[in-house]
This record gives structure tokens, C-alpha cells and sequence, in this order.
């Protein structure tokens, strides 16, 4: 009996848990309406998007998911994992009792260097850019009437922050914030637009963003600002969703 009792306790508890993680999202949802499914308002609460980082007068919404993430993921894994392993069997090269000159090893080591390094540049660079996710912060305190509707239209201008998710060389997420009136076309391959520099009118609303995104974060979490020049890449032809079409709309960069 007691065996029995210890073992239904920890599964009651899990139970317990799961269920308070269950109402912690839907009160999440319910209260800033920034997620219309469930796979998206626990994507918001993983991004640190949560209630307790925000100010209700920002309102997150997840806009854009880029449709090759995971692929993308796996390729930055994949070559920084194959850079890696060549770099650790370089020593074996010059190692053994055969009869092949040094020379030759040396040569022999730095191609499988230099092919591995090229490749995991390679890809480094073209998946650099590559928005992986895309928010749209909404300033509640001008449309206080739709504040709590679900079925709320979004409001994309000039003047919206935008926050920005890409990968790092470890395929780790970065986090930046721009405004759709930074974006300005990109004429480099595999990059839609280009940072400008940020109108001083808007420094004011960046540095109150950030401020509360930034709150509860850990220092290597935290959201930065774009700096002029950075580029990103996002899927805008063929069919896009209204919200991308809006910041299109709302940015120099009209296709």
C-alpha cells in the first residue's frame, strides 16, 4: 500500500503541474491576446514574452515564423560539428609510423581544414540573415478599446517595433528590435532588407521597449537594438500573411 502511494504521488503531481501550466497559458492568451493557437502562445511564453517581463501597454504578437528554422538549425549544428571533428583529427595526421612525408601530411591536414572551414563559413553566411521569428509590438495605450479583443485587427505602421529573431554561429537565437521605418531594400544575395539608422523620434519608444523585454532576462538573453547595416532575410514572395504584407507596407522596402 505505501509502495503504491509513493508511486501515484509524483504522477499526481505531474498532473498538478501540467495543469497549472495549462492555465498559466491560457490566462497568458486570454489577457494580452497575442496568440490565436496554442503552439503560438507557448512560443511567446519560450521567447520570454511573458506577463511578467512585458508592460500591458506593449502588446507581443507573433507575426512570422520562418518556414526553413529547423533546417536551418541543423545546418549551422551539422558544420560547426564537421569544423570541429576535423579540427580534433588533425593531430592524428602526423601521428602513425608511415613512411609519408611531413610535408604532405601538413598538406593533407590543412585541406581538410580549409574544406570544412570553407563550407561552415559558407553557410554561416548565407543563414546570417535569416529570420527565423518576427513580433510586432502594439502600443495598447492608443487603441485602449481593443486591448483585450482576440479578434483585434493589428496596426502595423512606420513606428512599430519590430522584434527580431535570428541565429548566432552556435545556432543560438539572437534577438534585435528595429521599426519598419529602418527597413530599406537589400541588394546583397539572400537578403531582403537592410538596417537604416535608427530616427532619433523613435529612440525614445526603442529604449522603453527594451527596457521592459529586457527585464527579467539574463545579460546573454537580452534583446538589442539593430545597428545600421545589419541585414535579414524573410520569405515575402508568393503568399505572405496580412501582418508581413503590413510591414511591408509600412517600410520604404514596397515589393
Amino acid at each position: 500500500m505505501r509502495i503504491q502511494h509513493a508511486i501515484n504521488l509524483p504522477l499526481s503531481a505531474l498532473l498538478l503541474s501540467t495543469r497549472q501550466w495549462k492555465n498559466v497559458a491560457r490566462k497568458f492568451s486570454t489577457r494580452y491576446g497575442t496568440a490565436k493557437t496554442k503552439s503560438e502562445t507557448l512560443l511567446l511564453c519560450r521567447r520570454g514574452f511573458s506577463s511578467s517581463t512585458l508592460s500591458t501597454q506593449w502588446k507581443p504578437t507573433l507575426v512570422y515564423e520562418g518556414g526553413l528554422t529547423k533546417a536551418a538549425k541543423i545546418m549551422k549544428i551539422a558544420s560547426v560539428a564537421s569544423l570541429v571533428g576535423a579540427s580534433a583529427a588533425v593531430p592524428f595526421f602526423f601521428t602513425g609510423d608511415s613512411e609519408v612525408p611531413s610535408t604532405a601530411r601538413a598538406v593533407l591536414a590543412a585541406t581538410t581544414i580549409a574544406m570544412t572551414g570553407s563550407s561552415t563559413l559558407m553557410v554561416t553566411w548565407a543563414l546570417k540573415p535569416y529570420i527565423t521569428s518576427l513580433y510586432a509590438f502594439e502600443d495598447t495605450t492608443a487603441k485602449p478599446q481593443d486591448h483585450n479583443s482576440e479578434d483585434a485587427e493589428l496596426t502595423i505602421l512606420p513606428s512599430t517595433p519590430l522584434v527580431v529573431e535570428t541565429l548566432t554561429f552556435l545556432a543560438r537565437p539572437r534577438t534585435r528590435l528595429m521599426f519598419p521605418e529602418q527597413l530599406a531594400p537589400a541588394t546583397a544575395p539572400m537578403t531582403s532588407w537592410t538596417v537604416r539608422s535608427l530616427p532619433e523620434p523613435l529612440m525614445a519608444t526603442a529604449n522603453a521597449v527594451l527596457e521592459h523585454i529586457n527585464k527579467d532576462r539574463k545579460k546573454s538573453d537580452q534583446v538589442q537594438l539593430a545597428q545600421e547595416g545589419d541585414t535579414f532575410y524573410a520569405h515575402t514572395q508568393g503568399p505572405i500573411s496580412a501582418a508581413m504584407q503590413k510591414i511591408i507596407a509600412a517600410s520604404p522596402c514596397q515589393e
